[in-house]
């Protein structure tokens, strides 16, 4: 992984503050900040949105055990209910979900079809049989289609870094002064856009790093409870 990818999954701050910085850059001042930790809150609902809709869609059209379903929508909730920022005023939260709730909206549509057709995927390798068949069978898929998320986001996340490496790096080798300084402009402006990608990739993986690995955990535990109680 490359340096600034790790400044960004593993930088200080917070993982709302973060968000606050990029938002703020375009709000400027506090009310960019709060505005960032409104959008953190809205790309979790979506995030948890996204999985609940998607297990529903598993078990009422692909066989997922009910009770193993319910389980892990109660594991989002609790995962992402500890992670939401309360403190954020109505009023600003109201506002980002103005300005971006169209944005989260297609958000959430895609991770969720992305989500159940890699679990159905990953049970697909799996095969037939009562193993793949059972709740162990269901969470290897889950877990899997998780890491694969995660794994898309971090290529993208060296693919966006390696871009404003070369952006950096990049003089105009015009010798007309006026064309090179339209050059230089337009790859400053292309740095600017690419490490605002790069900064709202970066939140979306550790956010989503957050949400999963408790989630597989938590789940992880509950069927282990399970198991020994029958």
């Amino acid at each position: 992984m490359s340096g600034a990818l790790n400044s960004v999954v593993g930088g200080g701050g917070g993982l709302l503050s973060s968000i606050g910085s990029v938002i703020g850059g375009a709000f400027g001042g506090p009310l960019g900040a709060m505005i960032g930790q409104a959008v953190g809150n809205l790309v979790q609902s979506a995030i948890g949105d996204a999985i609940k809709d998607g297990i529903n869609q598993l078990q009422q059209q692909h066989g997922m055990p009910k009770f193993l379903g319910d389980l892990i929508k109660d594991r989002a909730d609790n995962v992402l209910g500890g992670l939401r920022n309360n403190a954020v005023p109505a009023d600003v939260q109201s506002l980002a979900q103005q300005q971006f709730g169209g944005a989260i909206a297609k958000f959430k549509t895609d991770f969720q079809q992305d989500f159940v057709q890699s679990v159905l995927g990953n049970r697909k390798a799996q095969g037939s049989g009562e193993e793949s068949d059972g709740a162990g069978g269901w969470l290897q898929a889950i877990a899997k289609a998780m890491g694969q998320a995660l794994g898309d986001k971090a290529k993208h996340l060296v693919e966006l870094s390696a871009k404003m490496t070369d952006l950096q790096q990049a003089k105009s080798t015009a010798t007309d002064p006026k064309v090179k300084q339209e050059e230089d402009g337009k790859n400053a402006q292309e740095f600017n856009k690419t490490m605002t990608e790069f900064q709202a990739t970066g939140q979306e993986y550790s956010m989503l790093n957050s949400v999963f690995s408790t989630a597989i955990k938590s789940l992880g535990e509950a069927l282990s409870s399970m198991a020994r109680k029958q």
